[in-house]
């Protein structure tokens, strides 16, 4: 209002200068035309002068609500200052932490979300409703094909913006096994992989690097009872609650093999990620079961010399899908009810470009997924990500978001930890069956709660 109030009063002290010298020469009224005319451009340099150095989004508000903890927390809040000084927005970052999840349920409850927010794998599944299509969003052209199956919608909408991704497949210890003589390329279906690891064993390492946690169960179980072309194909009884597990017991069975031909290591009921890391780390084994970059990321801090690459989860038969899980990294939903929509987009914007997105990427352990950053990133789970597109590109991959997260109710997670602790330290046939109930009871339970009215 104060540009304007100037610029109108030059031009009025112009207007009464003119009347009082209509008696005047020319000579006067030319006289007093150059006295004003500097007042009246210096008041229009002064606007634009302003003008050119006005922010954006000046004066909006956005939440921002977040998991980040520790050093990443801080990374971000670094990356949100830059942000509010570029366009004027001012950000509120709330960190919930471990509560994260439970907080977010109250806040869909009462609709009163932040407007921008973690979406945490859940952007489709959980989220949906709450959130804006971004489809149109000139970012969403830079997704690398990877990221795409986990965050598009069935009718092709995409409702987060996700910088960067998690990926689990099969970590490999490249050194272990060149020094076995195996072609780690050759391994399609789990057929291949008993056969690789016998060699393995046979060269004097340990085959598998896992430990009895619920990722080394539910990572892999789709290429048994899930996808196409696999032994079962159950997904529709998964999603309508009438699933019985039967399908479940060859998988069962394969990892209770494994336990009894000594595959894994002797302490394998007892052992955690942090064992295992060290152990394949140090060149004492040979492959970790559907782990993911950040577990990779610790075995390179352990050994930074180590000889490592990635590959598909196998097939459980010839024609089956190959598997790469891929999970939302950093990624951030919009709420539809947002006050500030366009503010919001803009920030997720900002943190598309690469250096944000990279920096973040490093911070959170995740992997890059936008084709630009991507192009600019040189951290080597990146690179083994990379090296396994190329040199698996004829094979029959699918990527997809986590099995459990797409078939499983919310819940079944621990149920799977749970079940690999009893496998791990009964895995006869009497072993596997009393697993098999296990999680056919607390799937019952967990989806009828899930479906209560």
């Amino acid at each position: 209002m104060k540009k304007k109030i100037i610029a109108v009063t030059a031009g009025l002290c112009l207007i009464m200068s003119m009347a009082a010298c209509q008696i005047t020469t020319d000579t006067g009224e030319t006289a007093a035309k150059q006295t004003d005319a500097p007042a009246e451009t210096s008041a229009a340099e002064s606007e634009n002068k302003e003008t050119s150095n006005a922010k954006p989004y000046e004066g909006a508000a956005i939440e921002i609500a977040v998991r980040y903890s520790g050093g990443s927390l801080d990374i971000f809040n670094a990356i949100v200052n830059r942000f509010e000084e570029e366009s004027g927005c001012n950000v509120d970052v709330t960190s919930y932490g471990d509560d994260y999840e439970n907080t977010m349920k109250t806040r869909m409850a009462s609709n009163l979300l932040p407007d921008v927010f973690e979406t945490h794998g859940w952007s489709i599944l959980r989220y949906k409703e709450y959130l804006t299509d971004l489809s149109g969003e000139s970012w969403v052209a830079d997704y690398d094909e990877s990221a795409l199956g986990t965050i598009t919608d069935d009718d092709g909408k995409i409702y987060v913006c996700m910088p960067s991704e998690l990926y689990t497949c099969m970590l490999v210890n490249k050194g272990v096994c060149d020094q076995a003589n195996v072609d780690i390329y050759s391994i399609k279906t789990w057929d291949d992989f008993d056969d690789i690891c016998a060699q393995i064993k046979a060269a004097g390492f340990t085959p598998i690097a896992s430990a009895p946690v619920p990722a080394t169960m539910a990572n892999p179980a789709g290429t048994w009872v899930s996808y196409e072309g696999e032994l079962a194909e159950d997904s529709a009884a998964m999603l309508d609650g009438s699933y019985d597990f039967e399908s479940f017991v060859p998988w069962l069975e394969e990892l209770a093999g494994w336990i009894s031909k000594g595959y894994m290591f002797e302490d394998f009921a007892t052992i955690n990620n942090t064992d295992t890391s060290e152990r394949f780390s140090s060149d004492k084994a040979a492959f970790m079961i559907a782990q993911g970059g950040a577990l990779l990321q610790g075995c390179l801090t352990l050994n930074p010399d180590g000889d490592y690459a990635i590959i598909p989860i196998p097939a459980s038969k010839e024609g089956g899908k190959q598997f790469v899980a891929i999970g939302e990294g950093d990624a951030f939903g919009l709420w539809k009810d947002s006050k500030n929509p366009e503010a919001a987009k803009a920030f997720m914007e900002y943190l598309t470009r690469p250096e944000n997105a990279n920096e973040l990427a490093v911070a959170s352990g995740t992997v890059n997924c936008m084709k630009p950053t991507m192009e600019t990133d040189d951290s080597k789970i990146l690179e083994y990500f990379t090296i396994m597109k190329e040199k698996c590109a004829g094979d029959n991959i699918l990527y997809d978001n986590f099995w459990d997260r797409e078939y499983m109710p919310s819940g079944m997670w621990n149920v799977f930890k749970s079940g690999m602790g009893m496998l791990a330290t009964d895995y006869s046939e009497q072993g596997i069956q009393a697993v098999k109930q296990m999680l056919l009871e607390n799937y019952q339970d967990l989806y009828e709660a899930a479906h209560a009215e």
